[in-house]
């Protein structure tokens, strides 16, 4: 079985996989501080829920503007466009704006993520590296063949 589809890094990805690792990762960490924070530091007259909710909801103000300006930067100097080819063996990856073609093991995606909404593969790269789809966009056989891989990852 093999599943190709087009990768490109636009707008709507970048921001997607900022949202991603947002939730997956520092959402937790972002929690956990908020809550030590309130309670070390608690706005006068609140407890420290109420803190917590007003001190989280400020880092959203902040974060939120910092996601949209750095995936927009990021789109526009990132050029990536490609067909990418997986198959039992090897991720195959097919650059269009340039004359390059990439082969890489499957040691190469460090997590395979299947959620209700869609599949998201994450890189082992050193900088945060995403390739996402979602289920609409798939065949019942691509589901498959992404189910059965992330057994092995």
């Amino acid at each position: 079985m093999t599943v190709i589809k087009r990768i490109q890094c636009t707008y709507s990805s970048i921001l997607r996989a900022k949202i991603y690792f947002f939730l997956k990762k520092s959402l937790w960490i972002y929690l956990i501080s908020i809550v030590l924070l309130a309670y070390v530091i608690p706005i006068a007259s609140s407890g420290i829920f109420l803190s917590s909710l007003i001190y989280f909801s400020f880092l959203l103000v902040i974060l939120i503007p910092l996601y949209h300006f750095s995936a927009k930067i990021i789109a526009g100097k990132n050029n990536l466009d490609a067909d990418i080819e997986f198959n039992e063996q090897s991720i195959i990856i097919r650059h269009r704006n340039k004359t390059a073609i990439e082969i890489k093991e499957w040691t190469w995606i460090k997590k395979l993520d299947i959620t209700s909404h869609g599949i998201f593969l994450v890189a082992d790269t050193p900088n945060r590296f995403l390739i996402s789809f979602n289920k609409d966009g798939l065949s019942e056989e691509e589901l498959q063949f992404f189910e059965k891989k992330k057994d092995h990852i």
